[in-house]
């Protein structure tokens, strides 16, 4: 039986179903299954417990499975003075780095892989909150300007060889440590005769890391050792960077390019390595006008993740820095911040951390359906079809089943990797077997599985369906 969609009659109803889930785990996901599971004070210390059943809005960011953190993902004062003693507290937190030790990895065991080292600047305090071990905290640092001494410090990097640099903006240096298992020890000092102000600094373990100059304007690009190799002018109060290299295994394109926060927090640029501009996003262009970036993170896939203290959000660009999502909003309750500041990125897992006022909060980075539309169209050869619009967050599995009446008709896609961003497929108006459809109501199931350690523990079903008249 043959039947005809009128694009005049097409009647879309939108139903509500948008479920994001746990997902039971079996057997085969044995891997997922142990992935995050020590991570209980990655994040300085985590506390309030929350078990998700399903969330509501776009949920890009998402917490982990209550048997990966013991359903900890937010760490507050009060954990912080249970682990390091009653003087603990966190005063101007800013910038966060996380990393896989080499020296604890187990290459044998993949179930140890996730075990994240954490370093978080406490910047009213002058000192460095870390895990020493996976059950245990560490704070390095005191008032002033000597050895294993800092100064209202900001930005901080570090890589799985144990290097750790820390802007120690107040000193005008960058101060080298390296994580022993006696805990962070100190290396050297240096940059003293170049920098007034620096800001943030990212390594590329490859042996080099970069710095911003909040006061000259700069990015300086430094050796491990202190060497200074060059400088790239032309920025205006530069805040966070973070770097992409050939170097760096845990990124899918390994550019050469640079992110960083510039025009004293209104602006976002990707720079090429000798300082050129290759695209710029606008703080100024989000929440009415009033957005303003401070650090950044990037992912697996190049997107750039910006926290934004005023507004209380965290900003994700994609690669050419085009406005993808932005998730969080003002408070102290689940999926909300307080003055985020500080944001780092264990890029093979998808791990996120973010650091606010008072405390630290860890997320794994899902995907979520930012638009699902349908609608009469035609194929490439003229013949006419369903047209199907798929907007999402993040880069996902896709699978889509149609039903009338409660059975499935076609099994349009299973399983298929979507990039982030819009795709439009076709449907032929055919089933499983070849046949035309006839007209009625159809029902079109949408179920997302997000790539990065949340798949196989999370999914997102959304349900539309279609009255087709003949």
């Amino acid at each position: 039986m043959s039947s005809v969609f009128s694009a005049t009659i097409m009647r879309i109803k939108s139903y509500g179903t948008a479920v994001y889930r746990n997902r039971p785990i079996n057997a085969l996901q044995k891997f997922h299954e142990v992935m995050m599971k020590k991570i209980i004070l990655i994040t300085s210390i985590l506390l309030t417990t929350v078990i998700i059943a399903q969330s509501e809005g776009l949920r890009t960011l998402i917490y982990p499975p209550f048997k990966h953190c013991w359903g900890i993902y937010k760490g507050t004062e009060s954990r912080l003075k249970m682990l390091l003693g009653r003087s603990a507290s966190f005063d101007n937190p800013q910038g966060l780095a996380v990393t896989r030790l080499k020296r604890t990895d187990n290459p044998k065991d993949p179930r140890d892989d996730d075990e994240l080292s954490a370093y978080g600047v406490n910047s009213g305090l002058d000192q460095i909150i870390y895990n020493v071990s996976m059950y245990k905290l560490a704070t390095y640092g005191t008032s002033g300007s000597g050895k294993d001494n800092l100064n209202a410090p900001r930005g901080i990097s570090a890589d799985p060889d144990g290097h750790v640099f820390v802007c120690d903006t107040g000193n005008r240096r960058i101060v080298r440590l390296e994580h022993t298992r006696k805990g962070l020890q100190w290396v050297s000092a240096f940059g003293e005769e170049i920098l007034i102000e620096p800001h943030d600094v990212s390594v590329t373990e490859s042996g080099t890391l970069f710095v911003t100059d909040h006061e000259r304007g700069t990015i300086d690009i430094f050796t491990y050792e202190g060497l200074h190799i060059r400088t790239l002018t032309g920025l205006v109060k530069p805040r966070g960077i973070g770097i992409d290299n050939p170097a760096l295994t845990r990124t899918r394109y390994g550019d050469r390019v640079i992110f960083v926060v510039d025009s004293d927090g209104t602006q976002l640029r990707k720079l090429d390595y000798n300082g050129r501009v290759i695209a710029t996003a606008n703080a100024y262009d989000l929440v009415d006008g009033n957005g303003t970036f401070s650090y950044l993170a990037l992912d697996f896939y190049n997107n750039a993740w910006v926290t934004d203290s005023v507004n209380c959000l965290i900003h994700k660009f994609d690669n050419n820095l085009e406005y993808v999502v932005s998730v969080g909003e003002c408070g102290d309750g689940d999926y909300q911040f307080e003055h985020p500041t500080g944001i780092a990125i264990w890029r093979r897992f998808g791990q996120v951390v973010v650091a606010e006022r008072r405390s630290a909060q860890y997320y794994w980075i899902g995907s979520d359906v930012a638009g699902f539309e349908i609608y009469m169209g035609e194929d490439r050869d003229g013949n006419r079809s369903a047209v199907i619009d798929i907007d999402l967050t993040d880069h996902g599995y896709v699978s889509i089943t149609i039903k009338r009446d409660g059975n499935t008709v076609r099994e349009f896609l299973s399983h298929s990797r979507f990039r982030q961003g819009s795709r439009t497929v076709r449907w032929d108006l055919k089933d499983d077997d070849g046949n035309p459809v006839p007209p009625g109501e159809y029902e079109f199931e949408l179920y997302l599985e997000p790539t990065y350690s949340s798949y196989g523990h999370f999914y997102k079903t959304v349900v539309k369906k279609a009255v087709i008249d003949a």
